[in-house]
């Protein structure tokens, strides 16, 4: 019976909670959706990257009548060193509207970052953070805009996303990578001509 009752606790704290995908745990407390970003800066401090986009909703009621929105959007990336994950805390207007969870973080001690930025180290839905720790400044960075539009039940609605794309020279040796971020999320890894 203690056999059973032990192993149903230890299954209770492996697995996730729910308020761990909505949530950060820091030194001061405790941050979750619907918090301020002074809240966050409170309890967290300051994050070691931060990253910000505009985006624009246009929601069309009908042939007349539409409605438009500009929300600022915000990324702030908290590295806790290389034993724990990376948390990402996205806010929108000020307001923590998720936090996600990132890959290993880095050394806050680290040196520059080793040319070692392969399709096998980044991955489509790694972050802009998980890519500076693993392939350092890009050599190149460009960035537009794309519309995205969505049919709803009784009208439309348009997004207006941040695409950049970061091109790493890794010398005449070797091939140049470039990386297509929507939004600071990878969407694409690949490979351009020989570096120089």
């Amino acid at each position: 019976m203690k056999l059973l009752v032990g192993t149903i606790v230890l299954l209770a704290l492996l697995l996730p909670s729910r308020s761990s995908a909505d949530s950060i745990s820091c030194d001061r407390g405790i941050v979750s959706s619907g918090d301020r970003a002074g809240d966050l800066l409170v309890k967290c401090g300051e994050p070691e990257w931060r990253d910000s986009r505009t985006e624009e909703i246009v929601e069309r009621f009908g042939v007349e009548t539409k409605r438009t929105t500009t929300v600022t959007v915000e990324d702030w990336t908290y590295n806790f060193g290389p034993y724990q994950f990376m948390r990402i805390v996205t806010l929108r207007n000020g307001v923590v509207s998720e936090v996600r969870t990132g890959q290993y973080g880095a050394p806050k001690d680290r040196g520059p970052a080793p040319p070692e930025c392969g399709g096998r180290v980044i991955s489509t839905g790694d972050t802009k953070a998980d890519v500076l720790i693993r392939c350092g400044e890009p050599f190149v960075t460009t960035s537009h805009q794309e519309e995205l539009k969505e049919r709803l039940v009784g009208g439309s609605r348009t997004v207006i996303v941040t695409v950049e794309e970061w091109t790493y020279n890794f010398g005449p040796q070797r091939f140049m990578r470039i990386i297509t971020f929507r939004n600071g999320t990878v969407i694409d890894v690949r490979t351009g001509g020989y570096g120089r």
